[in-house]
């Protein structure tokens, strides 16, 4: 039963630490303060999260060192997703910030997420799937740019959820 509830509440403190880093990454250019917390306390959940799911569930001792990289490759992984997430969800309130965050977050949160879960490869393997990736991010930014400049969509930096006084 204790395994049912540790791994739901890292489940929860997961999904709320790429919640609040995907608001605070996409939205920070419109409050910084504001939404520098919102980031800091995403990253310090999901922070949270790694460590208890490491430690607690799945009973790792970790060294000094150990503990370091899960520290570095779990913040970069969140905001990796963050940047993804949140670039999806409020394309429309900053196009031009967003067609550079996408790809960005895919080609962090995948580096991260492969160093983070010790994948085994060889080196050629490892080229493959860095160049890989980097195409994938630049045929994504190739897409949204064509977005950002042809789109009929009303791109005014703000979006919808500034509209009415919101925001500002």
């Amino acid at each position: 039963m204790k395994q049912v509830i540790y791994k739901y509440l890292v489940y929860i403190i997961y999904f709320l630490g790429i919640g609040m880093t995907s608001s605070g990454i996409v939205l920070m250019p419109f409050n910084i303060i504001r939404y520098s917390i919102i980031l800091s306390i995403g990253l310090g959940l999901f922070l949270i999260g790694s460590v208890f799911n490491e430690v607690v569930i799945n009973k790792q001792h970790l060294s000094l060192l150990e503990t370091i990289k899960l520290i570095i490759l779990s913040l970069t992984l969140a905001m990796g997703i963050g940047m993804i997430s949140g670039g999806i969800a409020h394309f429309k309130e900053s196009p031009r910030y967003v067609m550079y965050l996408i790809p960005l977050g895919i080609v962090i949160s995948f580096i991260s997420f492969t160093f983070k879960n010790k994948f085994e490869l060889t080196k050629k393997e490892k080229l493959t799937m860095f160049l890989g990736i980097i195409i994938v991010a630049f045929i994504v930014y190739i897409i949204l740019r064509m977005f950002v400049v042809n789109t009929t969509m009303n791109m005014t930096p703000g979006g919808d959820i500034f509209k009415n006084g919101h925001g500002h």
